[in-house]
């Protein structure tokens, strides 16, 4: 693997070198101010409501230096790959980071030091030898979770995965896929199991809650119809946390409700003394299941004949076309579609798109093997798009939208706050999202059955379609759309308190994160309060990522370009204060 090392040789072991094992093994116990999730909590809220003293201004200077010296109120900075979607987490006393390094589309989980950023380690996923050519290709984007020496992440090429750190870390072997593959406690190949198709990658964050661990297969459906699709392959399913053994899946047969994939982590919250697990979906619903029965009977490995229940999603490609203000049923009946030679055997559900993604076939019942293991209980579920954006057309590929409503995905994550459940549709910027409408919808979870009407809190709609997932801190909810406005609204009530126009977004809005009274968004820091107010701006031609910051024990970790930078409190000044800057933004 020597090869391997010099292609994704982030720092220069003559500087950095590899602390011994027993300092990187220093501490058991987790921090009070740790952030060893995907969103630090179960909640999975973008906000530390304890965190004080971070600053309201940093400089990151040049984009390749690592050097703290060159930069202003940043304690470390330390080199990533050529990209970087993961978002970091911070565990007794060391931080983790998915990226992609080598020309290779390799994936690899790095471990930084948190006091210092001298890298700990490198974990490369071995890439299965059935897996395509483009399979991989953004690198590890999945946030791992940390829970004492186990981690648990879902690999760039949709496996599910424990990793021992403990053994990792104090491993003196070169980094290589050979010497990672030893650390591995257990793995469940959702692809080879469950037929999992994801599209793009994997992005899920698991949830670790009791003795499971949750997470979302990123099972897609795809525009190039030489791609299979799986619609009865689960899209939530939990292992045991010790074993690997699958142990529970949803049954809601959400692979045929899909316009393209799915990327959105699960959640968490105890409502009326009852633990529930919201997932949100690629179909624009959000669910509350209950969580898993420990004491269910599950048989390994055991598989049972499932058929699609209907009804079949029919695409009708109206690129061009003039619908003239018929719904897709009507349209298709206008039409004559489907054809009469057609003869499906279920029920069909009509919708328009453009460039038309993969179709299940209609002639026959689709069947497959799924796992015989316990059914998540469904609670509660809730349609987060109205009927007019069902009805309009979805752009499958190579569009940006015309700013009118379109159906979304859902990309973030519900955040569970107070008794509800807040969730924001959007899908892919380069898929139609960009310039189309969005929706922000407040649920609430003490709700049974199909909540659209009675559950629904309050809806928000002057937003553009978002990739956010929101973050609340002291009763104010902040979340960015894809149109680069951040919008600050009442967790109550909805009500708009302000927005602001961010200037540095590129393709997709960086992801915010609130504490110590800011919002850290891109390259601005904002006031986390009723009243617009800039309190930074960050000088910098880096761009920064799809990465979301996080906050542990004093200081905030966020990635600009290929370095992950540690800001801190440490007293310096910018040359020009910062003016109270409401220009930019919209009182309400």
């Amino acid at each position: 693997m020597k090869c391997l090392r010099a292609s994704f040789a982030l720092h220069d072991p003559t500087v950095y070198g590899r602390v011994l094992p027993f300092v990187v093994l220093m501490g058991t116990s987790l921090s009070a101010s740790d952030w060893p999730s995907w969103g630090g909590q179960l909640s999975r809220n973008m906000a530390s409501e304890t965190e004080k003293g971070l600053p309201a201004w940093y400089a990151p200077q040049g984009a390749a230096t690592t050097n703290p010296a060159e930069m202003k109120n940043i304690k470390w900075a330390a080199k990533l790959g050529a990209v970087t979607c993961g978002s970091p987490v911070v565990s007794q006393g060391r931080v983790f980071i998915g990226t992609k390094g080598g020309s290779n589309d390799i994936g690899v989980l790095l471990c930084f030091d948190e006091p210092t950023g001298r890298e700990l380690g490198q974990f490369i996923f071995r890439k299965p030898r059935t897996r395509g050519e483009h399979s991989g290709e953004y690198g590890a984007c999945s946030t791992p979770t940390v829970e004492g020496d186990r981690l648990y992440v879902v690999s760039p090429y949709a496996e599910a995965m424990c990793i021992n750190v403990k053994s990792w870390l104090a491993s003196q072997a070169a980094p290589g896929a050979d010497d990672s593959d030893r650390h591995i406690v257990w793995k469940y190949d959702m692809a080879e199991k469950l037929r999992v198709e994801q599209h793009h990658t994997a992005s899920c964050g698991p949830l670790v809650f009791g003795d499971f661990v949750y997470v979302c297969t990123g099972n897609g459906r795809f525009k190039d119809k030489t791609r299979p699709l799986y619609p009865l392959t689960p899209s939530l399913i939990a292992f045991h946390k010790q074993t690997g053994q699958l142990v529970a899946r949803d049954d809601e047969q959400i692979g045929e409700q899909l316009w393209r994939g799915q990327w959105s982590s699960p959640s968490l919250g105890m409502v009326n003394g009852k633990a529930q697990v919201f997932f949100a979906t690629g179909n624009g619903l959000c669910y509350g299941f209950e969580s898993v029965d420990p004491a269910a009977p599950v048989a390994p490995d055991k598989w049972i004949t499932e058929s699609l229940r209907g009804p079949i999603v029919y695409f009708i490609d109206v690129e061009g076309k003039d619908i003239a203000g018929l719904t897709p049923a009507q349209y298709a009946e206008a039409n004559h579609l489907p054809p009469a030679e057609a003869k499906p055997a279920l029920p069909l559900e009509f919708r328009y798109s453009i460039k038309m993604p993969t179709t299940t076939p209609m002639g026959s019942v689709p069947s497959a093997k799924v796992p015989d293991v316990p059914i998540l209980k469904k609670i509660w579920w809730f349609d987060c798009l109205p009927p007019e954006y069902r009805n309009a057309p979805f752009y499958s590929t190579g569009n940006n939208g015309d700013g009118k409503i379109h159906p979304c995905d859902i990309i973030a994550t519900p955040v569970f706050y107070r008794n509800r459940v807040y969730v924001a549709i959007g899908g892919d910027p380069a898929h139609g999202s960009r310039r189309s409408r969005g929706r922000l919808v407040c649920i609430d979870a003490s709700k049974t059955g199909d909540v659209t009407s009675s559950g629904l809190i309050w809806s928000y709609d002057k937003l553009n379609a978002t990739l956010t997932t929101v973050g609340i801190v002291d009763g104010l909810l902040f979340v960015m759309d894809e149109a680069s406005v951040v919008h600050c609204l009442d967790a109550d009530t909805g009500q708009l308190c302000w927005t602001y126009t961010y200037k540095g977004g590129g393709l997709m809005a960086p992801p915010l994160f609130a504490a110590d009274g800011k919002v850290f968004v891109g390259k601005s820091i904002l006031a986390a309060g009723r009243t617009l107010k800039v309190l930074g701006t960050i000088e910098s031609s880096t761009t920064t990522s799809c990465s979301t910051p996080c906050v542990a024990n004093g200081t905030l970790y966020m990635v600009y370009g290929n370095r992950l930078l540690a800001v801190c409190d440490k007293g310096d000044k910018p040359s020009t204060p910062a003016s109270n800057d409401v220009a930019k933004g919209n009182k309400k």
